[in-house]
């Protein structure tokens, strides 16, 4: 299953770029054309070619997006060439990666308030699903069911990234899962005996659309 911060990432699907392996340069800035463009192909097999946050198709060229450092390298000089460190996101300004990197207003309470990388999700050791249920109308929120340090986790992953706040995102989710609300509610009146059937169905085929998180809390409430 492909990876992103609505999954949990698996990067045992592709090799670590050769790049990144046993990398001949100091800093990430000093990495070659060819090689930003071996990580991306690299982020693209595991991410589905969608933005690792916000689960949006973007398109394959570098200006579709960009190579997203987990812990900014301005602070973390160390990680910037870290394999798991490196995600592919929009180019949003208003959400996922570009608006992460805008939280740095200190002592803040706004939506670009500082934040601590330690306080939001790593899809690369968390998984999302423990902390947060995306629900089928857009909205997504914290599980019920959290610790007080797991709801500060999700609370600020969803600020920082702006997962429930941005009408876009949240509509898209809408959207995404529209078709499937619909076609479980005329199989309720036509032939309920396979409702079951429909969403296991489903569920196998949607793993590489856009917004699949949602698509997959809605339509596991029924699979068999």
């Amino acid at each position: 299953m492909e990876g992103m911060l609505v999954h949990k990432i698996d990067r045992t699907r592709v090799p670590t770029p050769a790049c990144l392996a046993a990398p001949t340069v100091a800093h990430y800035d000093r990495l070659r054309g060819a090689d930003k463009e071996a990580i991306r192909q690299a982020l693209f097999a595991i991410q589905g070619e969608r933005c690792a946050y916000c689960e949006r198709r973007t398109g394959t060229g570098d200006k579709d997006g960009h190579i997203e450092h987990f812990r900014n390298q301005a602070n973390h000089a160390h990680l910037d060439l870290h394999w798991p460190n490196l995600f592919w996101s929009c180019n949003d300004t208003n959400t996922c990666g570009k608006h992460k990197d805008d939280c740095d207003i200190k002592n803040g309470t706004s939506t670009k308030a500082e934040f601590s990388p330690d306080d939001i999700i790593d899809p690369s050791i968390d998984d999302p699903d423990d902390y947060l249920v995306f629900v089928y109308d857009g909205e997504v929120k914290p599980r019920t069911d959290l610790t007080e340090p797991q709801l500060k986790k999700a609370t600020e992953t969803l600020r920082v990234f702006q997962l429930a706040d941005s009408s876009f995102l949240r509509k898209s989710r809408a959207d995404a899962a529209a078709p499937y609300v619909s076609h479980l509610d005329l199989l309720r009146e036509i032939a309920p005996d396979r409702i079951c059937a429909y969403a296991q169905s489903e569920l196998g085929k949607t793993q590489h659309a856009p917004f699949y998180t949602v698509i997959r809390h809605f339509l596991s409430q029924f699979a068999c």
